[in-house]
């Protein structure tokens, strides 16, 4: 319920940017291009193993288990800024 709220208000509590020389800023628009065309490339593939990473991280906490959780968390960060990475490449590749 609470992802959903989020999900419809963000739009409205992060307007539109001022520019688009950012790296962060080109990711996430990437990233919103990306959503709305889905191909099939390797950025999903990078988002799915994020994802597992994410779970493994949460599940290895939930069992205390301090090492594994923070290996896994740092697997997601990384494969995070890797996904980040491929949508500003997708961003810039796109036909203006």
């Amino acid at each position: 319920m609470l992802i959903a709220l989020w999900i419809a208000v963000n739009p409205f509590v992060f307007g539109k940017p001022a520019h688009e020389r950012a790296w962060s800023t080109r990711a996430m628009l990437g990233e919103e291009l990306w959503i709305s065309r889905r191909p099939k490339d390797a950025a999903m593939f990078v988002s799915a193993v994020a994802s597992a990473a994410a779970l493994n991280a949460v599940v290895a906490a939930r069992r205390h288990r301090p090492i594994p959780a923070a290996i896994a968390t740092a697997v997601q960060m990384a494969l995070t800024l890797v996904y980040w990475e491929q949508m500003v490449r997708y961003f810039e590749r796109r036909p203006q």
